[in-house]
């Protein structure tokens, strides 16, 4: 069958019984409901990755927040600690590091396309092709401000700091 050039030709042509077994297993998982406790947070989290050793569920970001019933917004932000405590942040750091290692392992095995791999970890684990000056700086810089008697007189230099000048010779000692 020729392919077409638009987005949705890709789906067109899934196999209907793939279909049925994908969205069979993601009920499975959506009917789980929403975890209340940190404990129970981290039995789903643990039943996830059980879940899709048995099923045709890869493990991804969006299955993870579906079995969680949150958002990705929901995710990334206990990711980065917030409205939750800091063992849920632990439990979905450790969750998104296990998708990051599926995910570096599937490309190294020739599993998916490096291509395919890149951009799921740019969207999903915030991988980036660049780096900015912002993140590359030390965040630890820690400085002491200078008492006025530390700092020096303006027009005065300390003979310590002339003595580590280089001396210039008069250019006609040097032709001498």
């Amino acid at each position: 069958m020729a392919r077409n050039n638009y987005p949705q030709a890709g789906l067109d042509e899934i196999d209907p019984g793939a279909v049925q077994q994908i969205v069979t297993s993601l009920k499975e998982l959506h009917d789980l409901g929403r975890p209340e406790t940190d404990e129970e947070a981290a039995k789903r989290i643990d039943d996830y990755f059980e879940f899709c050793q048995r099923s045709s569920i890869r493990p991804g970001i969006e299955s993870l927040c579906l079995a969680l019933h949150i958002s990705r917004t929901t995710l990334f932000r206990w990711n980065n600690g917030n409205d939750c405590s800091a063992y849920r942040q632990e439990l979905i750091q450790s969750a998104k590091s296990f998708i990051a290692a599926f995910l570096e392992q599937a490309m190294l095995g020739g599993k998916i396309s490096p291509p395919s791999g890149i951009f799921l970890m740019k969207n999903w684990l915030s991988y980036k092709d660049a780096i900015s000056i912002e993140e590359a700086m030390p965040q630890d810089n820690y400085k002491k401000a200078l008492s006025a008697a530390e700092l020096p007189r303006l027009g005065q230099m300390p003979q310590t700091q002339t003595e580590l000048l280089p001396q210039l010779k008069n250019m006609q000692e040097v032709d001498e």
